[in-house]
């Protein structure tokens, strides 16, 4: 093997370590955002906007967990075992339907903080393997794994939707 050859080795790595560490980037701000943003007072208590939107009736629960399905897309696409990525979507569908209770559901997300797990998951996955080590690189999505993505997360958003619905339906909310 030439020095080119190992140079174009190399450079392809770090390229494609840049793009896993970027993904990975964004998956910890969207977790961030949506369970740490803000501070409680001067207290050591954090939330983010998954329990402010999720008082909003009906559609905030939904909101939140349909945004929370992205980090599953991206870690999707950093190749991370179906094992996990079930186990991830199963807090998203915790989060999801017991955050469509209103004001307990709210109390439950404020602490549960399942997009801060769901991210601690994925990086977890790409950096040591839970079922089997992660591919070096983040390719692009093909219609395989979008629909993998979507056969997990729109049932757990439809069904986070029929509860609040529900909810709201007997008049039964905090706002």
């Amino acid at each position: 093997m030439s020095a080119e050859d190992i140079a174009g080795t190399q450079r392809g790595y770090t390229e494609s370590m840049a793009t896993v560490g970027l993904k990975e980037q964004q998956v910890g701000h969207l977790a961030h955002l949506l369970d740490d943003v803000f501070r409680l007072g001067n207290s050591r208590l954090r939330f983010g906007l998954d329990p402010l939107v999720g008082l909003v009736p009906v559609v905030g629960d939904s909101l939140v967990t349909a945004c929370g399905a992205v980090i599953l897309v991206l870690a999707r696409q950093l190749g991370v075992p179906i094992g996990v990525l079930i186990r991830m979507a199963f807090n998203l569908l915790l989060n999801g339907l017991l955050g469509a209770v209103p004001l307990f559901g709210d109390l439950f997300s404020f602490q549960f903080k399942c997009h801060a797990k769901n991210a601690a998951l994925l990086v977890r996955a790409v950096k040591r393997g839970d079922e089997g080590a992660c591919d070096i690189a983040a390719p692009s999505l093909n219609i395989v794994d979008l629909a993998l993505v979507l056969l997990l997360t729109v049932p757990i958003v439809l069904l986070v939707g029929y509860i609040s619905l529900w909810f709201w339906g007997r008049d039964i909310y905090f706002l």
